[in-house]
């Protein structure tokens, strides 16, 4: 599958198909060649955000080892998308109602993110663990991931 498919896939929830290589999912099988617009690599851009939860995850786990900080986790502007977003993302798709949408959400997945590790901090590893399970912070996730992958769709098909 093409990473046009595999964006699309995620684009309309559809899980995309199992590799052909044994062991190695379709986000990993994809080369992210083509995936830049306007800067940003989406496909890198959807991974990075899949891997918060295993960040936070990790800090649960090994008291913050990572050495995260509540102040810089709720920023939406800190991470690459977050500077893409209020730059040449914001310049070339700010326009658009999908861009406003993911700007939003990727806003209230910082938010989540950030209660999450406020919690883990606090060494209230329940309420963390909680909130990063089956809070907002999962629905926000995955939000900020189709909102990516729809823009991307949207862009690339020309709409």
């Amino acid at each position: 599958m093409g990473l046009m498919g595999w964006v699309k896939s995620l684009a309309t929830r559809r899980p995309p198909p199992v590799s052909a290589n044994p062991g190695v999912g379709a986000s990993q099988s994809l080369t992210a060649e083509g995936a830049v617009l306007a800067g940003l690599n989406f496909k890198s851009a959807i991974d990075a955000h899949m891997k918060w939860k295993v960040r936070l995850e990790s800090c649960l786990s090994s008291d913050n080892q990572e050495k995260l900080q509540v102040e810089v986790v709720s920023r939406d502007d800190q991470c690459v998308l977050g500077k893409w977003i209020y730059g040449a993302g914001g310049e070339h798709f700010g326009h658009m109602p999908k861009f406003q949408e993911m700007k939003n959400d990727h806003a209230q997945f910082h938010q989540c993110a950030g209660e999450v590790l406020s919690c883990c901090l606090a060494g209230d590893k329940e309420g963390a663990s909680r909130k990063l399970l089956s809070g907002e912070y999962p629905r926000s996730s995955e939000r900020v991931k189709l909102h990516l992958a729809r823009l991307y769709v949207q862009v690339k098909d020309g709409g």
